[in-house]
């Protein structure tokens, strides 16, 4: 196959230019694109003279393996003058794409990040370059080569150029404008300046490699545009532009779309609409427009989800990461690589600084500041004000879904404004249990747990399957009957018991980003919440006592983040009610006090030896495949696992019966030694080397194959 765009049009386009090419040496060092662990490494091809001269470090090409008719996809990742291989060598059969796609920067970050977590490089080069779109290259390309208009990156005005406020207002003598008001306006500007002025520091302090901590104050802000963001995106905003401004190019890695709408809002607002955007939603040629406008040697603010860690990024001056705590974050493609893990290995590499903000910190970052690695604000962050309805109340000591206490915060808040209710699960009831017997329901294909989305409407919260012949695996009982209040039913009661008002449903179904400033109550599950105008007049958090009660080692982490991110949409007048429950968790988030919660969190994960006191991976495989993997760290000191246990068959991953699961738990300073011997037995059993001798065919695809995930968050749940 010929190249399908011609390397010649990339002359002049400056990434073609400052990417290596083969100056005179005659061996190309590729990377296979390929998911066989046994083939993670550089394969040595020679370069034929009429690619001589095109030919560039990072460019996507085909190569002849196993045969010279077999081709198959690579990186170039570099150039020698000799090989070890005592053959002869292929040549490169041809150039699929003249732009150099891979930067020595993401290689080297894309190496050191699947060595840590026992993995290939290749699989994280698919996540961090999108998939190539021959005519949005091509018009890129064309666009590089047109006469110089105006520069993306300047196109809008600076962040202190955007901010005209405080000028137009500065005499109260303005037409139309009350004094009073003008007067507030340029308080508050006055106000913003001195953020800036701080967040100015911030930058400063990140461009020069610090590694910083911030948590986030709670409370809308409202653009000049008229839009309102959450303050933490308006701050993270004028901390990117600040680095922006020095010549340097920021990345932002945000959880979900509607975090990177707001980013790019307040972005928007403060004079940069030309983001380089990193997202799941976009369309193929979307994401890689916007790859090659990254590729490009101009500093841009790059924003994305996860995957946005990886991004080339010319100069890279700061890395920042909203709400790290998210799950969202954590990759569930192999090798499993979280978004915070990525952005530390990048940062150490570079150079740049790292920026974890969030409304609470995780127990990975609240480890980090213990070390002293990272360093943590000194200055308390504003929270609204919270109250406990009472502690003592259990979840089902009151009619209707909410006690009185929180039924009356409702109806005043909903006289001026819109009231939040945080709920734990969507649908109508969360569980569906037996009618006789009135044991939990689960599903007969995968063994979920059953639930019922609408009335009478019941389905497998896992795989989605209808129980039409469900039957009782206890008493064989037949019918089903709903359990607890999910966020449909919970609307369906705030209907009658709040007559007249206006009831919104937003969840994972029915999701919606804002809500205008009219009176509402908007029932919400948790991370489903949207931003509404000025804030909420009050946010009630129901369902302490079910969230708590996750199986889960995070379930008091994760519930400090959704109470804190709930609690932060609330109007700076506004209140915040925990409707019921107690405990330490429920204490810590009332009182604001979730860093010492968090102290004792880590110090008892530490006795227990849980992560991220260490890290850890689970080997799971056939028993014999997981035996051996294990005597690979006999000697490896900092080292112990628990198991191997019995894998449960089927399920939603259809688990093949016999396959057992250890847990490796290493010291942070052994985990290179861990990986790479894990990595070793992963490999030979790939290749084969093991099966054969019971005379089995080799390859990933047998059941009982090796598989290793490291720093699974989910590892040690129920």
């Amino acid at each position: 196959m010929a190249s399908s765009a011609s390397p010649v049009s990339a002359r002049g386009w400056s990434g073609y230019e400052r990417a290596e090419g083969a100056q005179g040496r005659p061996i190309a060092q590729i990377l296979l694109d390929s998911a066989l662990p046994q083939l993670d490494h550089l394969f040595d091809y020679a370069v034929p003279p009429e690619l001589a001269d095109e030919i560039r470090v990072g460019q996507r090409v085909r190569v002849p393996f196993r045969s010279r008719e077999r081709k198959t996809f690579g990186f170039v990742v570099g150039f020698s003058e000799r090989s070890d291989f005592g053959g002869e060598l292929s040549p490169v059969a041809d150039l699929v794409t003249p732009v150099p796609q891979l930067t020595p920067e993401v290689w080297r970050l894309a190496r050191a990040v699947a060595d840590r977590a026992g993995g290939s490089a290749g699989d994280i080069l698919r996540l961090a370059i999108p998939t190539r779109q021959v005519r949005v290259e091509k018009q890129h390309l064309a666009a590089a080569l047109a006469p110089e208009t105006k520069s993306a990156g300047a196109a809008g005005s600076t962040v202190a150029e955007s901010r005209e406020a405080p000028e137009v207002l500065e005499s109260p003598e303005v037409d139309g404008v009350d004094p009073a008001e003008a007067e507030a306006i340029t308080a508050t500007a006055i106000a913003d300046d001195v953020a800036l002025s701080a967040e100015h520091t911030i930058a400063e302090q990140l461009t020069a490699g610090a590694r910083l901590a911030l948590t986030a104050s709670h409370g809308p802000e409202r653009l000049h545009t008229g839009e309102w963001v959450g303050g933490w995106a308006g701050q993270l905003a004028r901390i990117a532009l600040a680095v922006y401004e020095s010549r340097r190019s920021v990345i932002i890695i945000a959880p979900d779309y509607r975090d990177l709408d707001q980013l790019r809002d307040a972005l928007a607002a403060f004079g940069h609409e030309h983001v380089v955007r990193v997202d799941s939603r976009q369309s193929n040629g979307e994401r890689y427009a916007g790859f090659l406008r990254a590729l490009d040697a101009e500093p841009r603010i790059i924003l994305g989800n996860r995957s946005a860690g990886y991004a080339p990024a010319h100069e890279l001056g700061a890395i920042l990461i909203w709400d790290d705590g998210d799950p969202v974050l954590a990759e569930p493609l192999t090798p499993y690589v979280h978004a915070r893990d990525a952005a530390l290995v990048r940062a150490e590499q570079t150079g740049a600084g790292l920026f974890f903000a969030g409304h609470t910190r995780s127990a990975e970052v609240q480890r980090l500041v213990d070390l002293g690695y990272v360093r943590a604000q000194r200055n308390p962050p504003r929270r609204a004000r919270i109250q406990h309805a009472d502690a003592s109340l259990a979840p089902d000591a009151f009619a209707g879904r909410v006690p009185e206490f929180a039924a009356r915060t409702i109806r005043e808040g909903l006289r001026s404004g819109p009231v939040l209710v945080q709920v734990a699960t969507p649908g109508y009831a969360p569980v569906a249990v037996c009618a006789e017997c009135g044991d939990l329901a689960r599903c007969q294909v995968c063994a979920g747990p059953i639930g019922f989305r609408a009335i009478g409407r019941a389905s497998c919260r896992w795989c989605g399957e209808h129980p039409a012949r469900w039957q009782c695996r206890t008493c064989d009982g037949r019918t089903l009957v709903e359990r607890g209040m999910g966020s449909g039913r919970t609307v369906e009661q705030f209907e009658r018991q709040f007559a007249g008002a206006r009831v919104l449903l937003s969840d994972g179904d029915h999701p919606r980003e804002r809500v205008d400033a009219r009176p509402a109550i908007v029932v919400a599950t948790r991370g489903a919440e949207p931003l509404a105008a000025g804030g909420y007049r009050a946010v009630v958090l129901l369902d302490a006592e079910r969230l708590l009660s996750i199986e889960t080692l995070r379930a008091g982490e994760d519930c400090l983040r959704w109470w804190e991110n709930a609690a932060a949409l609330t109007a700076a007048d506004g209140v915040c009610l925990m409707a019921s429950g107690g405990g330490p968790v429920v204490r810590a988030f009332v009182t604001g006090r979730t860093e010492e919660w968090l102290h004792g969190e880590l110090r008892d994960r530490h006795a227990l030896r849980y992560p991220p006191a260490v890290r850890v991976a689970s080997v799971s495989g056939g028993p014999d495949e997981v035996e051996r993997a294990l005597l690979q760290l006999a000697e490896v000191p900092g080292t112990d696992h628990l198991g191997p246990t019995q894998v449960p068959a089927g399920g939603l991953a259809k688990t093949p019966a016999g396959l057992v699961r250890a847990i490796v738990r290493f010291d942070y300073g052994h985990g290179a030694e861990v990986a790479s011997r894990l990595r070793g037995a992963l490999v030979a059993d790939a290749a084969g080397s093991a099966s054969r001798t019971r005379g089995s065919a080799p390859g990933r695809a047998r059941p009982e194959a090796l598989r290793l995930r490291f720093d699974d968050r989910g590892v040690f749940d129920g």
